[in-house]
């Protein structure tokens, strides 16, 4: 695949709902920049969904991290779904809470990846393997940096696992969406 850099054509701001549809429905190549923003933005939502899913029912059922005042628990709760949760010490909360980090990156990141070639970035400026390679290490990075923040934020300061959770999520956007223009697809 071609490793060089090819200037992105001048695509200008849509006029029309039938050109801002083709620009939201079309590649990356296809779209003015704030356009593409959006869809960034749409992606990076639909996939902070699928971290939240696979994080919260991987801390519920799979390696315990949730307190009673978990703002989790409290709102299944108020749906009259109880979550059960075990008591256990603030640093295996912390030690679970980095596994079930590490599933939740894996299931997000490849569904965030197929929605951003299809539908975000042009890809080919890297063969596919590299540019997975590189979209995983851009996020984890970013991801590695916000983990360690949030882990930081239960073992020292007891925040609740959810607050740390959203710390996390909110310490990557900026620099994955960086990353990820400049750095793994072609704009």
């Amino acid at each position: 695949m071609n490793e060089s850099i090819e200037p992105q054509k001048n695509i200008t701001f849509p006029r029309t709902p039938g050109e801002m549809l083709r620009q939201l429905t079309g590649d990356g190549a296809s779209a003015h920049p704030i356009v593409q923003f959006v869809k960034y933005g749409a992606v990076g939502a639909a996939a902070t969904l699928v971290d939240m899913f696979v994080f919260f029912l991987a801390s519920w059922f799979l390696f315990p991290a949730l307190t009673q005042d978990d703002m989790f628990v409290k709102l299944f709760g108020m749906f009259g779904v109880t979550v059960p949760v075990v008591d256990i010490t603030a640093a295996a909360r912390a030690n679970n809470q980095l596994i079930n980090n590490l599933f939740a990156f894996l299931a997000s990141n490849t569904f965030c990846y197929i929605l951003n070639r299809l539908f975000v970035f042009k890809p080919g400026r890297h063969h596919i393997l590299k540019e997975f390679f590189l979209f995983f290490l851009a996020s984890g990075i970013s991801n590695g940096c916000g983990i360690l923040l949030a882990d930081t934020m239960v073992r020292w300061f007891g925040a609740q696992t959810s607050i740390s959770y959203i710390i996390k999520i909110t310490s990557s956007v900026l620099i994955n969406y960086a990353a990820r223009k400049k750095i793994v697809f072609n704009g």
